[in-house]
């Protein structure tokens, strides 16, 4: 059977998407966690007699989450299965083409933003593409760009199941401006009658939420599914097509995901700030009532008899105030009304206190305690730290399925490239071409270094260095300076450059006295 790539056929499929997320209130859902988050907490509420107070009790937390996660760096490293002197050599290049292709992208930069996604909305992913226009420093053109998505704009074939490489198929949403959209589509040699249908649309998602300047887009649709050979890719609109399906050699989708909870039957997770809207409204209901009732009831009130002051009374410094009858009768007092309970008090930093140990920030995690014991301090933060232990491992997984699709853009788009790496460990680094083509379709052993493994590459790597210098086992002054990290040593390049000449200056000596036979 034929599968339909109409734009009609496709739209109905985004359409189901989202009647699901309709289903499980993921767009309603969405919206209040980013306002709770942001502040606008008391939006849409007409509020006279109180002063809408905020007390952000949930931005606190998800920053700590975040920064928490993001502490620690991530590096990559891909390794053949067969590691002799051609396997070796490979995964020398690929550590300094990940490097590159990391640092060009941005991709760690966007974490951070992935992960607010995440733990406000319950998802985050990244859509990670081959921009053929970016300049890479050499004859060839191209690299890897990663773009950020809402969990509102990916729609799963199956959405019982979060596992991206399992769905039938993907679809990203995209609002576009429509003269870019046809510009695209004239690119992809689209007819002039076929361009002529893309016009501005309102796909019923975003109605009053999108921005005042809507009216000139388009909702574009990125169908993405497997086929025999790779994935095939097609653009659509409601009404239009901008790219006709072509298949590139991809062994994975383009796409990487997680979610903060995972719920079982559902390709949506949960954020923890959901469960925790509630508390935050109390939290902010009470400090307001509070505040107004501290305003109404701790000053003082005068309390005077009106029939002697028929004028009433002024409180101004010096001023004369009329009254009826004898002025040594007049009867004036101050009136200062019951204070309000402290259980009050108690009670907000209480529902404060356990809001944010209940999601994960105690106060030792937060920084707020005395440091009278430090061991207990160091204690308690690792056990606070203990529960975000599983979504850590779920974003060193992510990790991992971003760098798998790198490496596989890396074999279908990059080709024969220019980089400088070391032909033998120990070598200085030389430019020596590498054709990435041969990488395609083969399996590769890749290793994510995350967390503490990432601190040799700092501080435990140099101590390790010094350890195995001052027991003998490395004696090689060339072998110490490169595996000390670069920014602890000025110059490092130039110190090998010397040391690597003296030694072959002495290796010259050496064969010059040896005696003759």
């Amino acid at each position: 059977m034929k599968f339909d790539l109409s734009p009609a056929a496709v739209w109905r499929k985004y359409e189901r998407g989202q009647d699901y997320k309709r289903s499980i209130g993921l767009y309603d859902r969405v919206r209040r966690n980013e306002a709770f988050y942001l502040g606008r907490q008391w939006e849409g509420l007409k509020v006279q007699s109180l002063d809408p107070l905020i007390f952000n009790v949930l931005r606190r937390c998800v920053n700590l989450f975040i920064s928490m996660l993001v502490s620690d760096d991530v590096a990559v490293r891909a390794q053949p299965f067969d590691m002799d002197d051609e396997g070796r050599r490979t995964a020398r290049i690929l550590d300094r083409a990940f490097a590159s292709a990391i640092e060009r992208s941005g991709i760690k930069a966007m974490g951070r933003s992935l992960l607010k996604n995440t733990c406000v909305d319950g998802d985050g992913c990244f859509y990670i593409r081959f921009d053929p226009d970016l300049e890479t420093g050499q004859a060839v053109k191209g690299d890897i760009a990663v773009e950020l998505i809402d969990s509102t704009n990916i729609y799963f074939g199956n959405p019982a199941s979060d596992e991206v490489q399992r769905q039938p198929h993907l679809i990203i949403a995209m609002r576009r401006e429509v003269d870019e959209v046809r510009a695209e589509a004239k690119a992809n040699g689209i007819s002039a009658e076929e361009r002529a249908a893309i016009v501005p649309d309102d796909d019923g998602v975003y109605g009053k939420y999108r921005a005042p300047d809507d009216s000139s887009r388009v909702t574009v649709l990125l169908h993405m599914r497997k086929v025999e050979g790779g994935v095939a890719f097609c653009k659509t609109t409601r009404t239009a097509t901008i790219m006709r399906e072509k298949v590139l050699p991809y062994r994975l989708y383009p796409v990487a995901y997680m979610s903060w909870n995972r719920v079982r039957n559902c390709c949506h997770g949960e954020s923890p700030v959901t469960e925790a809207i509630p508390n935050q409204i109390a939290i902010n209901k009470l400090y307001s009532m509070y505040v107004q009732c501290v305003k109404q009831v701790a000053f003082p009130k005068i309390i005077y008899d009106m029939t002697r002051f028929p004028n009433g009374w002024s409180s101004d410094v010096g001023k004369a105030i009329g009254m009826r009858g004898n002025p040594n009768e007049a009867i004036a007092t101050a009136f200062r009304a019951p204070d309000i309970s402290a259980q009050v008090l108690h009670l907000l930093k209480q529902m404060m206190s356990d809001t944010m140990e209940l999601m994960g920030a105690s106060e030792a995690a937060l920084g707020t305690v005395r440091p009278d014991n430090t061991s207990a301090i160091v204690a308690v933060q690792n056990a606070t730290a203990a529960p975000l232990e599983l979504t850590k491992m779920e974003f060193y997984r992510f990790t991992e399925d971003w760098a798998r699709i790198f490496l596989d853009l890396m074999g279908a788009h990059y080709g024969v490239r220019t980089l400088v790496a070391a032909e033998e460990p120990g070598e200085e680094p030389v430019r020596q071409q590498f054709d990435f083509s041969t990488l395609a379709g083969k399996d590769m052993r890749l290793q994510v270094d995350v967390g503490a493994a990432s601190y040799w590459s700092e501080v435990m790597q140099t101590v390790t260095n010094d350890n195995l210098l001052e027991r003998g086992i490395i004696s090689d002054p060339i072998t110490y300076l490169e595996n000390v990290p670069d920014y602890q040593v000025r110059g490092k390049s130039d110190l090998l450059h010397a040391l690597r000449m003296q030694k072959q200056q002495a290796q010259k000596e050496e064969m010059t006295n040896e005696p003759e036979n």
